[in-house]
């Protein structure tokens, strides 16, 4: 399967969410990932004390006046606040200086013709760095009838005699057009002739557009003549590596009967949830069990199935910056200030890479605005957490989050010149085969996964590509962090925790809330690649007692 989605394929996706949701909320809402990561958090308004919304102002919008849809012709406005009234109760002056680009990043007043404008603004703050934001516009001809264009959308997804609903939903998808930066990416796709629609993945159109605003912050930042750099996998100078692959079950040191006896756990964990998910368990390189169960959007899960990754992410972003470690790009001790200006202050001297990876951060990132606006587009976040509250210093203590993770990939986009996952897509997941995937953290499959769990098991090595120099891969892998951080008493990696207890000593990987997991036993070469979209009634303890029946098969053999 490759990378690319065709446009029915999104719609059944629609369409089965439709089914599987009480629908009370609109199809455009669904209509990309970025409709999760473009959410918009409760305002902030008056019932807030003072001190409260100087704290948090950061999470205070500004937006283009009228909505994100523009008309050929017309002078572009300055940006306005969302919640004015509550601005001005902190900030003297509310006005935001406000600078237009069209697609060229040719600084205009105008607009002049149809496609996208890009709008930023550097607004006052209380205190500290300005907010900085950008957003996307699109421009439409005047013989352009959107409302048309929003009813063939959805006529083809509603029923005869539907046709309550179908008005409904077009309406929605206007207001969506009209009202977010998503949906105005979106039609400004649908309207672009040279867009390969029919192609077009779920999230496609979001990527795309966040690298823009990588090049658009380039540009801005002073960065737009410094060459960008790319960390690709270089061919190794002997033997390939082990791949993932089908081979007999003895080059795994595993029988039929130990095979079927992991099976029929998965079976009754399965059944016993009727949760959709993906395993795919392998040693040496060669699978042991790949196996998908349920169904997903009316099709069969199977081991290519895209499922959510949700913390599962942060293997896939650690391995993405070891990467940059490996060429001498990027140093996991320097701070992460000398890439993001907004945090080069002597008070953030140990903000680190390493410290952005392990959670010690000391910066409170509230998992309700972490939700509420997904890091994958958003190409100005640590503008936002800038602002947010200081609790101790860097590296004084740990509290699990994404704060740290969204400043690293930040930092690697302005180096990269790309949104980080597309740079991962190009980099990273075409040279090692991975194709299984949908941008941002919605869609990446078991298969996908136990492909990096062998990069990892061979320290960075996949057939005939070195990704990472096993120097490098050490230095990625969980360890004490007192000889950086004295006051932190704990193991943590880049992108990788401690798996002893699950797998037996030594085993490292990475989990997420859904219950999608990527698990490596070293000493043992096993690989573990779960995808799912939930956890699940009882998931640890079914999980517990399938890392049972592997450490026993594993240790059976030695």
């Amino acid at each position: 399967m490759s990378f690319l989605y065709s446009k029915n394929t999104t719609w059944r996706f629609l369409m089965g969410q439709r089914r599987s949701l009480n629908w009370t909320i609109n199809i455009a809402v669904l209509l990309t990932v970025a409709a999760t990561a473009q959410a918009q958090p409760p305002a902030i308004g008056d019932p807030l004390p003072m001190a409260q919304l100087k704290q948090r102002f950061g999470e205070q919008e500004f937006l283009p006046p009228g909505g994100f849809i523009l008309e050929v012709g017309q002078k572009l406005p300055e940006l306005v606040w969302q919640h004015p009234d509550s601005v001005a109760k902190v900030v003297d002056d509310i006005d935001i200086p406000t600078r237009w680009f069209d697609e060229r990043f040719e600084e205009v007043e105008t607009a002049d013709k149809p496609g996208c404008y890009y709008v930023y603004g550097e607004a006052p703050v209380p205190a500290g760095p300005v907010l900085r934001r950008a957003m996307t516009c699109c421009c439409v001809a005047k013989d352009v009838n959107l409302t048309q264009l929003a009813e063939r959308s959805i006529s083809s997804l509603v029923s005869e005699g539907d046709r309550n609903s179908d008005r409904k939903e077009t309406d929605a998808l206007l207001r969506r057009w009209r009202t977010t930066e998503a949906g105005a990416v979106e039609l400004a796709a649908l309207l672009d002739p040279d867009q390969a629609v029919p192609a077009a993945r779920i999230g496609q159109w979001q990527m795309e557009n966040a690298t823009r605003h990588v090049q658009l912050k380039r540009k801005l930042m002073g960065l737009e003549g410094k060459a960008v750099v790319k960390a690709t996998p270089v061919r190794l100078k002997g033997d390939p590596a082990p791949e993932l692959r089908k081979a007999p079950l003895d080059e795994a040191e595993i029988t039929e009967d130990r095979v079927r006896e992991i099976e029929a756990k998965l079976d009754e964990w399965h059944a016993s949830t009727s949760e959709p998910m993906a395993v795919v368990i392998a040693r040496n390189g060669v699978i042991v069990v790949a196996k998908g169960y349920g169904t997903l959007h009316d099709r069969p899960v199977t081991i290519d199935t895209p499922m959510k990754l949700d913390s599962a992410m942060k293997p896939l972003i650690g391995l993405q910056l070891a990467t940059y470690v490996d060429r001498g790009l990027i140093k996991l001790d320097e701070p992460v200030g000398n890439f993001l200006p907004d945090f080069d202050q002597p008070e953030d001297s140990q903000l680190t890479f390493r410290a952005a990876h392990a959670h010690l951060t000391g910066i409170h990132f509230p998992w309700s605005l972490a939700f509420s606006r997904l890091f994958y587009f958003h190409t100005w976040h640590e503008s936002l957490i800038a602002h947010c509250q200081r609790e101790w210093k860097p590296g004084a203590k740990h509290r699990y989050g994404v704060v740290g993770v969204i400043l690293s990939v930040r930092a690697l986009e302005l180096l990269r010149g790309r949104n980080y996952w597309d740079a991962m897509e190009r980099d990273l997941f075409e040279p090692l085969g991975i194709r299984n995937v949908l941008p941002g953290g919605v869609g990446f499959s078991a298969e996908s996964m136990a492909r990096i769990g062998v990069v990892l098991d061979n320290r960075g090595k996949y057939g005939k590509w070195e990704v990472i120099s096993e120097a490098t891969h050490k230095a990625i892998l969980p360890t004490s962090l007192k000889p950086w951080f004295p006051d932190v008493d704990m193991k943590y990696g880049i992108g990788l925790q401690d798996q002893s207890r699950l797998l037996g000593p030594g085993s490292y990987g990475h989990a997420g809330g859904c219950g999608t997991l990527l698990a490596i036993n070293p000493e043992k070469h096993l690989v573990v690649a779960m995808a799912r979209n939930a956890r699940g009634k009882n998931y640890q303890k079914h999980l517990s007692q399938l890392a049972a029946l592997l450490k026993t098969w594993i240790n059976d053999n030695h």
